[in-house]
């Protein structure tokens, strides 16, 4: 199979954006770096470069702005990794995917993380049920991945909920606290690697060992 490379995709140029994206990207930016109080609606279109009232025809308050920015982010990284996968991809590649399109993704839009990791007290209901239903999703995801591994043979066998927290934390460490200047696309083949390592089953292990030897 030919080697996944888990470079994220080119970011567009604001002439190649829509209004609802370059609304998006406003809102972040502002977001990222002020507090919520002193982010305006007028301050968000003036930075998008749309008129106000265009600005509500897609988000009608600055609260729905918000959380749209973080349902955009999670949207986002779930349609690239739908995207990358095929019928029939091999179950480990799958997960290798999942981990290197999150840990690409994120690090090319760290004001993402940085709105993420933010408190916001005035948002904390709806904004905690998003990130929860997120982090619920990727567990999902992950804990079926590593059943159907387990099924085929592939993976050791192990609490399929404990394991999926386990890269779940591994990737959310990456992400804020490892600084290196490595290329990110080194720390989205590495990571996989080990975490892979972790769940399979030692015969797998040998066999792509004596194959690599």
């Amino acid at each position: 199979m030919k080697p996944f490379k888990p470079a994220p995709p080119p970011l567009p140029t604001p002439a190649q954006k829509s209004k609802r994206e370059r609304i998006l990207d406003a809102g972040l930016k502002l977001f990222a770096h002020e507090s919520y109080q002193a982010v305006t609606m007028d301050r968000v279109a003036q930075e998008a470069g749309v008129a106000k009232g265009t600005l509500y025809l897609y988000f009608p308050s600055k609260e729905e702005l918000y959380l749209g920015i973080l349902k955009n982010g999670f949207e986002t990284v779930n349609r690239l990794y739908n995207e990358s996968v095929e019928e029939g991809t091999d179950v480990r590649e799958r997960v290798r995917r999942a981990i290197a399109i999150g840990i690409g993704f994120y690090s090319e839009r760290r004001d993402l993380l940085r709105l993420f990791a933010t408190e916001e007290p005035r948002m904390a209901e709806a904004r905690d049920r998003i990130l929860r239903d997120r982090r619920e999703e990727s567990i999902a995801l992950y804990a079926s991945l590593i059943e159907e591994g387990q099924r085929r043979g592939i993976f050791a066998r192990c609490d399929p909920h404990l394991a999926a927290l386990m890269i779940l934390g591994a990737v959310r460490s990456v992400l804020l606290y490892y600084e290196t200047d490595r290329d990110v696309e080194e720390i989205a083949h590495d990571l996989p690697d080990l975490l892979l390592r972790a769940i399979s089953t030692r015969e797998l292990e040998t066999r792509e060992m004596l194959r690599a030897g």
